[in-house]
């Protein structure tokens, strides 16, 4: 049997070449970033620009800043996103006391102004007192007032229908806000 040696002078060289040549192929101008990856440097989508203002509230509706016990109006949960290009897209559901009631709206406007944003929208399905409300259009708002236990509480407004126009069409001081002891509001 007869054994080789290797030349290991000879071989690394030739090594290091072709991984070069593999790397530069693979760096070529079609792979190299172009500005239309659907994600930009924080991770945010940008199909249709990145997001620029969030705004969300999960928790009991506002039963204790009525006086009542804590969950007497089931719950409330809202999501909305605005993108650089305008659009805007997110979700709110209100369910009534008693449940079974209650509205599911597709938000489609948003206004942020420092802490507060109004959002509106289309009701997709929903009743209230026994009756279809599909269809119509709801407004509400929410009032982020920080984190911490000395912060004021955060806040909320009912959810409002049939309106007339959409979020652009309202400021805060149109809603009646009250505190929210169960949930917390964000506003970015």
């Amino acid at each position: 049997m007869k054994i080789y040696k290797l030349n290991f002078a000879r071989i690394i060289p030739v090594a290091v070449i072709l991984l070069l040549i593999v790397f530069m192929a693979a760096c070529n101008q079609d792979s190299a970033p172009t500005g239309n990856s659907p994600l930009d440097n924080s991770g945010e989508m940008l199909s249709k620009g990145r997001v620029i203002h969030h705004v969300s509230l999960g928790g009991a509706d506002v039963c204790e800043a009525l006086g009542l016990a804590p969950g007497c109006d089931a719950n409330f949960s809202l999501t909305a996103n605005m993108k650089a290009d305008g659009s805007v897209s997110g979700q709110w559901q209100d369910t009534f006391a008693g449940g079974g009631e209650g509205i599911h709206v597709e938000i489609d406007c948003m206004v942020v102004d420092g802490n507060t944003a109004i959002v509106s929208g289309l009701i997709t399905h929903g009743t209230a007192n026994g009756v279809d409300v599909s269809g119509q259009r709801a407004v509400t708002a929410v009032i982020d007032n920080g984190t911490s236990q000395k912060d004021a509480k955060d806040q909320m407004s009912f959810s409002y229908f049939p309106v007339l126009g959409d979020c652009n069409d309202y400021t805060i001081d149109d809603f009646t806000m009250l505190d929210i002891t169960n949930g917390q509001v964000k506003v970015r």
